[in-house]
């Protein structure tokens, strides 16, 4: 049985549910029930707003007349529901959406889920029926919903009056704003369409350049400009990633490195681009100075960032990579973000050094030649010239032979690395005996104060302070007590074996894999900086913390051996420079990227 709208017995008039469709159309055979408007005791309203842009809401009525800001509709629809005499109970307020259907649009729907919900609502209004019905079906559908829960539909900018004849004027409003709709959408696609065939950017520039206004002939029109910061950004991926050195996830790192960001806008701030955005940008020809609309290219009027050549070795090594033996394959010069500029260092900037291919043709055959250069020519900042490849590898390999030890060095060094470590675990026993015994007074001492504060005897800031204190001292006891003789003889052997890498490491990188020589590098060199002689390239080097250590304490002890200034009568600290690398846990002796120094793997 169906509740009639207006029976109020028991309580407010029972509604029909805007879910029941098939009700609502008569698809179950019966006959939807249409309120009597003249039983309502209740007389409020709702407001429906809606625009179809985020600009549109922030417009004031001063600015906009024609009903496409927020601020508008709301100041005509408060004015429409004050001659109604109906209070307005809730503003429901659609932003920025441009959804075709109300099916598509949130808030549309929590308003017809709050009307449902409170009998007391008997219009709702709105500013147009343009505004809200892009086509008829809508409109006759929603009249429907509302019209059975005893709601009626105002339009504040239309007077339909009452009566069928009203309904006729509204049904035919919505064909033809229908119509209307079809003709502009229509209108704006042959529009666009025109733009693009003569060289037009539809839409946003895209990254890498900016949308500008010229002055032409008198008049200001749209136009695209190159984006002096990110354009050069856009070039270079193209470049690196045309190298074969670089998957797009490597790249991407590059470019974020580099400073390569989103544009900011309303919505959001600049931001490093996404993976996926640098893949679409590595496949849009809008970078060739093509523009795309509807699967179909056009030659563009804006400047083109990299050339047809370029551009298509970049697809082919996309393409090649689509195969799935092929893909997130990359060929990486060894060197490849290792190096940095020593010009740029001289001058208080920081760049480092980029891998690029230049390629000749001639009528025979293409040679491919490499260099490397620095970033900072990329903005003006610096005139070092590019550098031959071949002429950094070996000025790089060059900075291993001057690390080379004589055996008599490394045979002095190696004995005291095992004397340390003798000194050190004969030494061992003792300190952990003295470290437990401190350890338990330091506990006993915890549990009075924790005793004093059960009896109230010490005040409560002064009693917090001395726990912190004794719970610190007791952390770092417990932290010494947890160095093993393992992790001693571990550090050990990461000495003896820098000391073995030190008897011959120039031979050892020459005659090494590309794979080995860059671990190599990231072991010796914390910093490699690539200049110019003015006649071929110079290379100076910042050897990594734990490095630098074992071979000054190797050299120092080799000297002390020689002049005879080793005593029995200084304590071994003093002697053995080894101590402080095997005893110390400090992170900051060990930086740089790990790497297994085992001479056998090498």
């Amino acid at each position: 049985m169906t509740t009639s709208p207006n029976d109020t017995r028991g309580g407010p008039p029972r509604r029909a549910s805007f879910a029941g469709w098939e009700q609502l159309l008569g698809l179950d055979g019966t006959v939807p029930l249409i309120a009597n408007e003249d039983n309502t005791t209740d007389n409020n309203a709702v407001l429906y707003l809606r625009v179809s842009t985020q600009r549109q809401m922030y417009t004031a009525r001063d600015i906009d007349a024609d009903g496409n800001s927020i601020a508008t509709q709301r100041d005509v629809c408060v004015k429409r529901c004050a001659r109604l005499k109906a209070p307005i109970l809730k503003e429901f307020v659609e932003p920025g959406s441009s959804a075709q259907s109300i099916a598509k649009r949130s808030v549309f729907r929590e308003l017809l889920s709050y009307v449902e919900e409170h009998p007391e609502v008997r219009y709702v209004v709105i500013y147009m029926r343009s505004r809200i019905f892009r086509n008829q079906t809508d409109a006759a559908i929603t009249k429907r919903i509302l019209s059975n829960m005893g709601v009626k539909l105002i339009s504040a900018k239309e007077e339909f009056g009452e009566g069928y004849m009203a309904d006729a004027m509204e049904a035919i409003t919505d064909i033809m704003n229908e119509v209307q709709v079809r003709q502009s959408g229509e209108d704006i696609r042959n529009k666009l369409l025109h733009k693009a065939k003569n060289g037009g950017t539809v839409g946003r520039a895209k990254l890498g350049y900016l949308n500008v206004r010229r002055d032409f002939e008198g008049q200001l029109v749209n136009a695209i400009d190159v984006d002096p910061v990110r354009a050069p950004l856009i070039k270079l991926a193209f470049e690196q990633y045309a190298t074969g050195d670089y998957s797009v996830v490597q790249l991407l790192e590059f470019l974020t490195e580099q400073g390569l960001t989103s544009r900011r806008s309303m919505k959001r701030p600049e931001r490093p681009i996404s993976r996926s955005q640098l893949s679409l940008i590595l496949r849009d020809p809008y970078y060739l100075g093509m523009v795309t609309f509807k699967g179909q290219l056009y030659p563009g009027r804006h400047q083109p960032i990299v050339d047809t050549e370029l551009f298509e070795r970049v697809q082919r090594i996309i393409d090649n990579r689509m195969h799935p033996a092929q893909r997130d394959i990359t060929h990486n010069h060894f060197l490849r973000g290792l190096m940095h500029c020593g010009h740029c260092r001289d001058a208080g900037r920081s760049h480092r050094l980029i891998y690029t291919e230049a390629v000749k043709r001639t009528d025979q055959a293409s040679q491919i030649y490499e260099y490397y250069f620095c970033r900072g020519r990329q903005e003006n900042d610096c005139d070092l010239p590019y550098l031959p490849t071949r002429e950094v590898e070996r000025a790089v390999g060059k900075q291993f032979a001057a690390l080379t030890l004589s055996p008599e060095t490394l045979s002095i060094a190696r004995t005291e690395v095992l004397a340390a470590l003798e000194q050190v675990l004969s030494s061992k026993a003792e300190q952990l005996k003295r470290l437990r015994k401190e350890l338990k007074q330091v506990e006993s001492q915890e549990e009075r104060l924790v005793d004093l504060a059960a009896d109230g005897s010490l005040a409560t800031g002064k009693l917090r302070e001395r726990l912190k204190e004794v719970q610190i001292r007791k952390n770092r006891i417990r932290d010494q007590l947890g160095s093993t003789d393992e992790e001693l003889r571990t550090r050990t052997d990461t000495v003896l074996a820098y000391l073995d890498l030190l008897e011959r490491p120039e031979a050892l990188y020459v005659g090494a894999s590309d794979s080995i020589k860059r671990q190599l590098l990231t072991a010796f060199f914390r910093r490699i900086w690539v200049d110019d002689d003015g006649h071929q390239a110079a290379v100076a080097v910042e050897l990594q913390p734990l490095l630098a250590v074992v071979r000054d304490s190797a050299i120092a002890s080799a000297q002390q051996k020689s002049t005879g200034e080793i005593s029995s009568a200084h304590p071994v600290e003093q002697l053995n420079l080894y101590l402080q690398v095997i005893c110390s846990s400090n992170a900051n002796l060990v930086a740089g990227e790990r790497f297994e120094l085992s001479t056998s793997r090498l």
